[in-house]
């Protein structure tokens, strides 16, 4: 006669694991949703005509990049830096100092976040008599700086992705920073 008491015991220990894996394994599966979503893949537009292009600060010259492709494409008239901490002083003040086919505004956000360049932008879209902007970021950046931007300025938005470096440990601590940095988007709500 077969002896039960062993079976169930190796039925009972299994389930008992998978009951503790199987949540954990969900919770990876809904976060890497969740990151390839918000970070890798985010919502894009097409950019339209628009009275200002406007270039974040940050990445490694790839935002700068797709700006300056945006400008010879006549996508606006005007070019808006963020030249904050991070943006290449050397392409930023070419851009700011040397004449361009097309007006070029500089501005240091106060404080130097994303949170201070959508203040900044907002404030410069009423000054300028600015209704349609074209923003240009890193595809990491895009959700939060979307985000954030809407939040400050009420006309229409376009948010073009500029691709950074395919290096692993760069998108690992870019997309590590994004969480941190859209969990207090969520938590602090204004402008």
């Amino acid at each position: 006669m077969i002896a039960l008491a062993p079976l169930v015991d190796a039925v009972w220990r299994r389930l008992r694991r998978r009951r503790v894996w199987m949540p954990l394994v969900v919770i990876g599966t809904l976060l890497l949703g969740a990151t390839a979503r918000l970070f890798v893949w985010p919502s894009t537009n097409d950019p339209r005509r628009a009275d200002a292009v406007v270039v974040l600060d940050g990445g490694s010259g790839e935002r700068l990049d797709e700006a300056r492709a945006l400008m010879e494409r006549g996508v606006a008239p005007t070019l808006a830096i963020s030249a904050g901490r991070e943006l290449d002083p050397d392409e930023a003040d070419g851009l700011c100092t040397t004449p361009q086919q097309f007006e070029v505004v500089c501005f240091s956000p106060t404080p130097d976040s994303t949170r201070g360049e959508a203040r900044a932008l907002a404030t410069l879209a009423r000054q300028n008599g600015w209704n349609e902007v074209v923003l240009v970021t890193s595809t990491y950046h895009v959700t939060r700086a979307r985000l954030l931007v809407e939040r400050c300025f009420d006309g229409r938005l376009d948010v073009v992705a500029a691709g950074p470096p395919a290096r692993l440990l760069h998108w690992t601590a870019a997309v590590g920073h994004e969480w941190g940095a859209m969990l207090d988007a969520t938590i602090r709500r204004t402008c």
